[in-house]
C-alpha cells in the first residue's frame, strides 16, 4: 500500500499532511477503502501536476 506524504498548497501556504488510515473489518468496506485510496492517488497526482504547472510559469 502507498502512503502519501505530506504535500505544500500554495493558496493557503501551508503543509498538507493526509488523513490517517484506520483498519476496516468488513469486506464492503475494505472494497469502499481502496475505492478511496484510488481517488486519492488521483487526486493527489492532478494537484502535483497543477502545482508544477503554475510553478513553472
Amino acid at each position: 500500500m502507498v502512503t502519501p506524504g505530506k504535500w505544500y498548497d500554495p493558496i493557503s501556504e501551508r503543509w498538507i499532511a493526509p488523513r490517517e488510515i484506520h483498519t476496516i473489518a468488513s469486506p464492503r468496506a475494505s472494497e469502499n477503502h481502496v475505492l478511496e485510496m484510488q481517488r486519492s492517488v488521483e487526486i493527489q497526482r492532478i494537484w502535483r501536476l497543477l502545482v508544477d504547472s503554475c510553478a513553472s510559469k
